[in-house]
């Protein structure tokens, strides 16, 4: 009997999707199962059934696995009812791979990116008679048309001149819903600190023309921006580094690379909205 993850529409705004899992054993199940509960408080959430009639909004599919395989390509997933699949192999169809071992921040970005591009395929179906509810998935129900897009939580600003730093930071931080922003000079830094309110400002240390201690210095001066929390990060993590950086007034230090961990850490320590996801993480990888 397949396993499917029940959606319902609570007032907290959270969009809770039905979710059909092949091709996976019951150790599988149960262990994505668990970490598919940490998204209770997420704009969109995953969780068990409730109702096994429930219509499917979206297929995770063991890539690895024969059966997984045949059972999606009987289940003909689409831009309505997308797919997201697990494993070793590059490509599998049109639909995204995770691959093993699976971080959990890459799974649920995929499976927000598919299920936001759902929602906004499914707004566009609107067949004349048709009265918005009949055969509509309980995720679609009593709800105006919605927007492709996730409602953002707080502000974050990354700042470093290393594009695959800022993609790293992009993909960690992006199953949080924050409003991320990207600077990869100190100036461009300072200037979009005064233009925009940021919880968290992200700050590289070696940087072209001013550097990060300077950067941190100028914004933790300003009334307007001082009281952003500022995390460093650089690949010095000496002692004398660290001094140096709480002397410029940053409020934590993350070397490179950045172990997640203690990413999760400082997200739960800065970013409210967060919190709750992070520690719970945090806790089952103790």
């Amino acid at each position: 009997m397949e396993m499917a993850l029940t959606a319902e529409t609570p007032q907290d705004g959270t969009r809770r999707f039905v979710l059909e899992m092949l091709g996976f054993n019951d150790a599988e199940k149960n262990l994505l199962t668990s970490t598919f509960r940490l998204t209770d408080r997420r704009p969109f959430a995953y969780v068990e059934a409730g109702n096994p009639a429930e219509r499917t909004d979206i297929y995770l599919v063991n890539a690895d696995n024969q059966q997984g395989l045949a059972d999606i390509q009987a289940r003909s997933p689409n831009v309505h009812a997308p797919a997201v699949f697990i494993g070793r192999r590059g490509t599998v169809a049109d639909w995204p791979v995770v691959e093993k071992p699976i971080h959990w921040m890459r799974l649920f970005e995929q499976l927000d990116r598919q299920m936001a591009d759902a929602l906004h395929q499914r707004a566009q179906r609107m067949p004349a008679g048709w009265d918005g509810r009949t055969h509509r998935r309980a995720a679609d129900r009593n709800l105006p048309p919605p927007a492709p897009e996730a409602r953002l939580n707080e502000s974050v600003l990354v700042v470093d001149d290393s594009a695959t730093v800022r993609a790293f930071m992009r993909s960690k931080l992006a199953p949080f819903r924050f409003d991320v922003d990207f600077a990869e000079t100190g100036e461009m830094a300072i200037d979009m600190a005064q233009a925009k309110h940021y919880t968290c400002i992200f700050l590289d240390i070696l940087m072209p023309g001013m550097d990060g201690y300077q950067v941190c210095k100028r914004i933790k001066s300003s009334p307007a921006t001082k009281g952003v929390a500022l995390v460093m990060l650089s690949s010095k993590s000496s002692a004398f580094d660290k001094f140096r950086g709480s002397w410029a007034g940053c409020d934590a230090y993350l070397g490179k690379p950045v172990p997640e961990d203690e990413l999760l850490a400082t997200i739960a320590r800065f970013l409210p909205s967060a919190r709750r996801v992070a520690q719970s993480v945090l806790a089952r990888a103790g």
